[in-house]
């Protein structure tokens, strides 16, 4: 650029500036926005750039990322959604953006409560404040938004009530509060909102009271979502007015009575979610009135009568789940008319007659459970006509004939479960072609023949349980090409000849149980190389020769059977790096030699040992005083000599017998001994009693179970005696009219004391104490409860001489209970037995099962509400003794999850009851809950369709249930 050209340049610039007036302050909308910029994270102002696009220095902030302005420059929408805010309330001066019409700060990790003074947005239309951490309460001056349309507050941390003013928001067509801790009642008054169109307000667990039959009258509403909520009552008849309902989610509530056949009405239903409720009586054929319909779930329930076959007329039918419910009759054949069906799920009803032949003519069917009913006949031989077929439940009921062979053109099967029906005849060799097949379990039948060699074909498969048949003849050794078997499951059959060595090449194999059968000949060496092995049963066979050595291959192992076979030799010592090894049973052989020391060194086994009805000699070895954690050891039947007094060191020991051997010196004197009986000795000639453990005394050794059951009530009693005297102050009641009178009349304010104080108090002190039962009294109150449990509350209680007691006072019980006396009983009793002093791992266990209980319900151990089932282990064992499918305890989010995934849920929460037990001595070691849980263990490829369809996503099609 020459001279000329700078020079003009200058000019025209210089004419601008002075044309162009000064830079003004920034608007009063920009300040107000500042607000929100200046409460913000300093990390999240640096790094988002949504965020480091406001410029203070701007006259207006229309040119900031995330905000819309009018042609006046006034800010109409402020919308940063997913940007990290991080603050900890929201700014009140935000309201004065009297222009804004959209407010979106959902998910910007906010907290705190909602300014009332949001309510002061005259031209609102949208407020998405969701999935924050927002507290407190809805505030009622929300419902002066006379001009909001949506309104977004989901996935937070509200609570209180939903303000009745949310009825004067004419234009509202969105409410969605789900997934907050509002704890109140639906207000009738929002059946005014005629606009709306999205209803939902689930995942409030303490959102009570019934359904208003005022919201029956929200003509334009779509979707109507209630869903993990405590609502109780009827599904109102009015829903029949929805004429424009297309979701309705009222799902693990405490609804009951009956399905409205009202809502057959609601003509452009798709989704009819009533699964998880208390519903009774029949399923409305009117809902065969829905031809819209895709989704209908009422599993879990306690439906009965009747399938209507008038369900049929639901063309669009994808989804129909009824299982877990009290359903009769047989499975009408009109079913086949549903050409888009792809999921059934019947199981677990009392359904009859056969299965029809014209489900053949469902060629979309993915999924068909119908499992766990009456169901008898046979299997069609029009299944192998479903070619989409992916999984097909059967197991447990009265299904005979045979197999079908069309199985085989069912390519897309990858599970297939006819266990524990009455089929006949041999496993079709047609099966083993499906090359996606994972799971075949077909046990408990009685099947016949041989296992065909094209077993060897079905390279896919996972888990093959054929157990409990009579299956004959070799096992094939071309079993040994399933390189992704993990389970091999074949005990109790026929089966004969050698167990083939080609198993050994099946190196992801977890567990081999083929106990009870006529197998012969030596075990493999082959076997050592299934590395990943957990558990190995071979018992109950006719296996010969010695234990292989390469067994100390196995570092996962953790249960070794080999019991009830024709075995030899000695233990080998490589058997000391089974390092996970909880059980061994290697009785009833012909085994030979000493204990090698080496199994001292497997600390792991906990549950355990049996080495009883074999050849075994020689002492005791001392190494063996490292399994501190074995509870069950069997040396009988043997040729042991020497002493016995190294098992004393076995302190975890529940059950012990070293009968017919050659023992001899004294019987150790600790207090489990005491507890054993004649039998765990007898025929040991040279075994005597003691007084000191370690010389003899001139008493023969004629124990009885009554002078141990005396000796053990006075240890337990000194043990209470001094466990009451240590921990806490304990409190019996009885009735006394004059004391209760006297107490009345004393107190001013009755009810300070509770409603379980009028009863008179006898106080049975174990030691002189320095206070008094009116000390005690007059320190329960609510503000020093410091828990709740399954028997009482527990105060803490400050005596006059400054002394901090504990003290439980007992739930009052109802006429048809058992006494409180038993809950005292129990709590001394627990008393986990911890002051024995025993402190081994079954002291945390009981801990451990309140935890997992926990992480599986979704529930707090101790819930707000007191009285029955307050403690979340009485709540567990309330549910599972009723009638409610065990699913139900699971947390709502966790129930959605893969069938085989909510399976493995379920064990485990048979492993929390296990370990919640109400006897100690009943519960496992934390070693063998470790055990339990790695046996739950599998998978993902194993994972099928749920049985309970929450979510499902294909091809064509997909599914979620909204709350």
């Amino acid at each position: 650029m020459d001279k000329v050209s700078i020079f003009f340049t200058f000019l025209i610039l210089c004419l601008h500036n002075s044309l162009t007036p000064p830079v003004s302050a920034l608007s009063p909308d920009g300040q107000a926005l500042l607000s929100l910029l200046s409460s913000a994270d300093s990390l999240s102002k640096t790094s988002s750039t949504t965020l480091s696009s406001w410029n203070s220095s701007s006259p207006t902030p229309c040119s900031w990322q995330g905000i819309t302005c009018s042609t006046q420059n006034r800010v109409i929408s402020l919308t940063i959604p997913n940007t990290f805010l991080n603050l900890s309330s929201l700014p009140p001066q935000l309201s004065s953006l009297s222009s804004l019409q959209l407010l979106n700060l959902s998910s910007t990790n906010i907290s705190g409560q909602i300014p009332p003074e949001f309510g002061s947005f005259p031209h609102l239309r949208l407020l998405d404040l969701s999935s924050n951490s927002l507290s407190g309460p809805i505030p009622p001056e929300l419902g002066q938004l006379t001009s909001l349309q949506f309104l977004y507050l989901d996935s937070n941390q509200l609570t209180g009530k939903i303000p009745p003013q949310i009825s004067n928001l004419s234009s509202l067509q969105y409410f969605c509060i789900q997934d907050n801790i509002i704890n109140s009642t639906i207000p009738s008054q929002l059946g005014s909102l005629v606009s709306l169109q999205e209803f939902r307000i689930g995942g409030n667990p303490y959102l009570t009271g019934e359904i208003p039959p005022e919201l029956g009258f929200l003509s334009n509403l779509t979707t109507f979502g209630v869903a993990a909520t405590g609502l109780s009552g009827v599904i109102p008849t009015t829903f029949k007015n929805m004429i424009n309902l297309q979701t309705l989610a009222i799902y693990d509530t405490e609804i009951s009575g009956s399905i409205p056949p009202e809502l057959g009405l609601c003509s452009e239903l798709r989704n009819l979610y009533l699964h998880m409720n208390k519903l009774t009586g029949p399923i409305p054929r009117e809902l065969g009135q829905l031809q819209k319909l895709t989704s209908l779930f009422l599993w879990g329930n306690s439906l009965t009568g009747p399938i209507p076959p008038e369900i049929s007329n639901c063309s669009s039918l994808v989804v129909f789940d009824v299982s877990a419910n009290e359903l009769s009759g047989e499975i009408p054949r009109e079913l086949g008319k549903l050409t888009v069906l792809e999921q059934l799920h019947l199981s677990e009803n009392s359904l009859t007659g056969p299965i029809p032949r014209e489900l053949s003519n469902c060629t979309s069917l993915t999924a068909i459970q119908l499992d766990k009913n009456q169901i008898s006949g046979q299997i069609p031989a029009e299944v192998g006509n479903l070619k989409m077929l992916q999984s097909f439940f059967l197991w447990g009921n009265m299904v005979s004939g045979m197999i079908p062979a069309s199985f085989g053109n069912c390519t897309e099967l990858y599970s297939l479960d006819l266990s524990k029906n009455k089929l006949t005849g041999e496993i079709p060799e047609e099966i083993f072609g499906l090359d996606k097949l994972s799971k075949l379990l077909l046990l408990g039948n009685s099947l016949s023949g041989k296992l065909p060699k094209s077993v060897g074909k079905c390279k896919s498969l996972v888990r093959l349980r054929l157990s409990e048949n009579q299956l004959s003849g070799p096992i094939p050794k071309e079993i040994g090409q399933l390189s992704n078997l993990v389970f091999l499951d074949l005990y109790t059959n026929h089966f004969s000849g050698f167990l083939p060595r080609e198993i050994g090449n099946i190196t992801v194999l977890e567990l081999l149980d083929v106990h009870n059968n006529h197998i012969t000949g030596e075990i493999p060496i082959e076997l050592g190389e299934l590395v990943n092995l957990e558990q190995l049963d071979l018992s109950q066979n006719r296996f010969t020769g010695r234990i292989p050595s390469s067994f100390g291959n196995f570092s996962y192992l953790n249960k070794l059977i080999l019991n009830n076979n024709l075995l030899t030799g000695s233990i080998p010592g490589s058997i000391k790096n089974l390092q996970k090894l909880t059980l061994l049973d290697l009785s009833s052989n012909s085994l030979m030699g000493q204990i090698p020391p080496e199994i001292g060194s497997i600390t792991s086994l906990t549950i355990s040992l049996d080495l009883s009805s074999n050849r075994f000699q020689g002492e005791i070895p001392e190494s063996i005083n490292g399994l501190t954690q074995l509870q069950s050891l069997d040396l009988s039947h043997n040729s042991f000599h020497g002493k016995i007094l190294i098992l004393s060191s076995l302190t975890s020991l529940t059950s012990l017998n070293v009968s017919y051997n050659n023992f001899s010196g004294p019987i150790p004197v600790t207090p489990f001994f005491r507890t054993l009986t004649p039998e765990s000795f007898i025929q040991n000639p040279g075994l005597c009693e003691s007084i000191d453990g370690y010389s003899c005394s001139s008493r023969p050794p004629t124990r009885n179970g009554l002078k141990s059951a005396r000796t053990i009530g006075i240890v337990v009693l000194i043990l209470v005696s001094v466990t009451i005297v240590a921990a806490a102050t304990w409190i019996f009641m009885s009735r006394n009219h004059k004391y209760m009178i006297k107490h009345s009349l004393s107190d001013p304010n009755p009810d300070s004391r509770g409603d379980d104080f009028s009863y008179p108090w006898t106080f049975i002190p174990f030691t002189k104490l320095g206070f008094t039962i009116d000390n005690i009294l007059d320190c329960l109150k609510e503000e020093n409860v410091i828990g709740k449990g399954c028997s009482g509350i527990v105060y803490k209680a400050e005596m006059p001489n400054g002394e901090i007691i504990a003290v439980k006072k007992l739930w009052k019980t109802k006429k048809d209970e058992e006494p409180a006396i038993d809950s005292f009983a129990a709590e001394i009793q627990i008393l986990e037995y911890g002051y024995t002093m025993n402190i081994t791992e079954k002291s945390d266990v009981y801990s451990y099962g309140v935890v997992l209980l926990e992480i599986l319900s979704g529930r707090s151990a101790v819930e707000n509400r007191v009285r029955e089932g307050s403690h979340i282990v009485e709540w567990v064992k309330k549910k599972m003794g009723s009638f409610e499918p065990a699913v139900t305890i699971l947390d709502t989010k966790l129930q959605g999850m893969p069938d085989q995934m909510v399976q493995e849920m379920l064990q485990t929460l048979g492993i929390a009851m296990f370990c919640v037990n109400s006897s100690p001595a009943e519960r496992p070691t934390m070693k063998e809950v470790v055990a339990l849980l790695m046996e739950v263990k599998s998978s993902p490829e194993e994972w099928g369709k749920t049985s309970q369809p929450l979510m499902k996503q294909s091809s064509t099609h997909s599914y979620s249930i909204p709350q």
